[in-house]
């Protein structure tokens, strides 16, 4: 069984074999006839790249001075297995708030382990300006599903609004999981198309999950409110590792309140923003609503992965189709 979140080692990061610090450093040469103070074969000064026939002082091959980035355009400290894109998991992983440096999708910054409230909504709305029709529609599916159910609520059979009550309930679970892994693609980098929404997994594992949020967050609310409200934000990300990392219930629970004390202070900023989006979106004759949801929505998933680190989801998810 998955436990709490993204595993962490003794290990860099970085290094293909994990071997912490008792090997030299990944790419050094470990060829013989090597001096003190010089890198390996042939005839090199101090500080400088392995290239035939320079002496000291002399720049490294090809223009390339002290300092610059090894080809081919890769960055100190990222893995070196080649075609690995952003959201695939690298060697090692890096634990909750730990830094693993990821690039910032629609225009947003480069993701180091925190996340700042406006950065993500920013992000999230860009995301959806790129790919605004598959976001509306599933959006749009959702509103129409409730409405309807809404209308059978209201019935005067005792027996048709209780079973309209449970349906919306079922209803609302299944588009969460729904646009929750429609928002890890994109956020990963690979547009969804409207079907890419409908391919869940680990669905029995993400109705049990809600089921205990619910009543986690009821007993909270029980006890004058406030706690119910402190539950319901720290359990909020339980989701996302259920479909993300294929995470059992109570694991997930784990790991979203582990997540969210990693950067408690600007996720409370993002809840806020987010919420205040929802009420303008509703205001807008709910029309609103299908722009609202979807920037929300990737506005969150964004801020999950900046602080959770990448995983194998997207890479399994575009395999299999």
């Amino acid at each position: 069984m998955t436990t709490g979140g993204t595993p962490s080692g003794d290990a860099f990061p970085n290094d293909p074999w994990e071997s912490g610090t008792d090997h030299e450093d990944w790419g050094q040469p470990q060829a013989g006839d090597q001096s003190y103070g010089q890198q390996g074969y042939p005839a090199q000064g101090y500080g400088q790249e392995p290239y035939p026939g320079q002496g000291y002082g002399q720049q490294p091959y090809p223009d390339q001075s002290y300092g610059q980035q090894p080809y081919p355009n890769q960055g100190y400290g990222q893995p070196g297995h080649p075609d690995q894109g952003y959201g695939q998991q690298g060697y090692g992983a890096p634990a909750f708030g730990g830094g693993y440096p990821q690039p910032g999708q629609g225009g947003g910054p480069l993701m180091t382990g925190r996340v700042s409230a406006t950065d993500a909504v920013s992000a999230g709305w860009q995301m959806f300006k790129n790919n605004p029709l598959p976001w509306v529609l599933i959006t749009l599916a959702m509103l129409v599903a409730s409405m309807i159910l809404g209308g059978f609520s209201n019935s005067e059979s005792a027996a048709t609004m209780s079973l309209a009550n449970i349906l919306s309930i079922v209803v609302s679970i299944v588009f969460q999981a729904f646009i929750i892994r429609g928002a890890l693609l994109e956020v990963d980098g690979h547009k969804p198309a409207i079907g890419d929404f409908f391919k869940l997994h680990n669905f029995g594992a993400f109705v049990i999950a809600s089921i205990l949020v619910g009543l986690a967050t009821i007993v909270g609310f029980i006890l004058l409110i406030l706690p119910g409200l402190v539950v319901a934000f720290f359990l909020y990300l339980t989701y996302h590792f259920v479909v993300d990392r294929n995470m059992a219930a109570i694991d997930a629970m784990k790991s979203s309140v582990n997540a969210i004390k990693s950067d408690a202070g600007n996720l409370f900023a993002l809840a806020v923003l987010n919420t205040l989006i929802i009420i303008v979106g509703a205001l807008a004759l709910g029309v609103g609503l299908l722009v609202a949801v979807p920037v929300v929505t990737l506005a969150t998933v964004f801020a999950y992965r900046a602080i959770t680190g990448p995983s194998d989801f997207s890479r399994a998810a575009t395999s299999a189709v």
